[in-house]
């Protein structure tokens, strides 16, 4: 529920498109070998979860009593659950999800998001096979003995859109955690987070912590919603801007015409005009002085400065911090990647003295 109330997750929902954390893995292969058996583990687990809910509709089709095709979509020696552990609902009153216990979603979370929710898409295609069966020519009518494939759809983006939001809600904690390293101990402070933190090409984990696909589609989302914010604040800075400038400029004009005054005009026997201005007189030293002033002043606001304003820093943060993560999809936990980091230290020091300490507390 927190995650649908978060302002910046309100972007799209779509899965990771590339999987930079698949490269540059030694473990690569050993990840392999012990995933076929957790996409086992957690395709029963799933397989449990979407028959609970679709008896829960009360689906003839459905119930666990004359529902045997179950256990052949169970890995073999796997023990079902007691049949009383659930007692379905008289009639067909269809899905709700209000009705779903949180605890059950909660448990097969992990289940849920193995395979950036592959092992959900296979198993919700196998039930949807089986209602279309159950159905047959009667499509949704339910007097007849059909609407079972409705009722699957409608689990179907219950548990996609359940799927979504946890992944999003680690990806979320992550990249506050992050976000609070960087801003009270600094880079080296989030070089240190990054460096304990596990590099997954999946979305399993337990807690937040772990960098992900998910993780760079949050940041991402996050900047848009950001970049929105500041815009909506730098047009309104613009319009006070823009009116400041036009008094300005009315002040500027008078300020020529003042200066202009200041110069001398004389006309010599051949009849050509002569401008002089003498810099020794007090009225134009004066007149000098503030206009070099405020051309000082102007050329000092125009500089450019680091944001002051706090969605323009928070977006600064955003940007620099999914910088850093791609930076750790680009390259491995190794020797070389922490020489790398040492070497663009080194670039952004001032001193010979600064970087020779930098490398000795490395």
């Amino acid at each position: 529920q927190s995650a649908q109330n978060d302002p910046m997750i309100t972007g799209g929902t779509s899965d990771p498109v590339n999987a930079p954390w698949d490269t540059n893995n030694p473990r690569k292969k050993t990840k392999e070998a012990a995933s076929s058996t957790e996409l086992e583990a957690a395709k029963n687990e799933v397989v449990e979860l979407i028959s609970s809910l679709l008896s829960m509709t009360g689906a003839p089709g459905f119930q666990q009593d004359e529902d045997d095709e179950i256990s052949s979509m169970l890995g073999a020696g796997v023990v079902r659950r007691p049949k009383g552990a659930f007692t379905a609902p008289e009639g067909f009153v269809g899905f709700d999800p209000n009705s779903v216990p949180t605890e059950m979603l909660t448990k097969a979370s992990k289940s849920l998001r193995t395979g950036r929710g592959s092992v959900l898409s296979e198993v919700l295609r196998e039930f949807e096979m089986r209602a279309v069966g159950y159905d047959g020519i009667h499509g949704d009518n339910k007097e007849r003995g059909g609407g079972h494939y409705h009722q699957v759809t409608k689990v179907r983006s219950f548990l996609e859109g359940y799927r979504r939001a946890e992944v999003r809600r680690l990806a979320r904690e992550t990249a506050t955690m992050l976000l609070d390293k960087l801003v009270s101990e600094g880079i080296e402070g989030l070089d240190v987070a990054l460096a304990g933190m596990t590099r997954s090409s999946d979305e399993t984990s337990d807690e937040a912590g772990e960098l992900n696909d998910s993780l760079l589609d949050y940041l991402n989302d996050a900047i848009r919603q950001q970049e929105k914010k500041v815009e909506q604040l730098v047009d309104s800075v613009k319009k006070v801007q823009e009116l400041e400038q036009s008094v300005a400029d009315t002040s500027a004009e008078t300020q020529e015409d003042a200066i202009e005054r200041l110069w001398s005009v004389e006309t010599n026997d051949d009849g050509q005009r002569i401008e002089t201005f003498d810099p020794n007189n007090k009225r134009n030293k004066k007149a000098l002085q503030e206009e070099l002033d405020r051309q000082t002043q102007s050329t000092s606001i125009s500089k450019l400065v680091a944001p002051k304003s706090a969605p323009e820093q928070l977006l600064l943060l955003l940007n620099l911090l999914r910088e850093r993560v791609k930076t750790e999809a680009a390259f491995s936990h190794d020797e070389k990647s922490r020489n790398l980091r040492v070497l663009a230290y080194c670039l952004n020091l001032n001193s010979d003295e600064l970087r020779k300490e930098l490398i000795m507390r490395e």
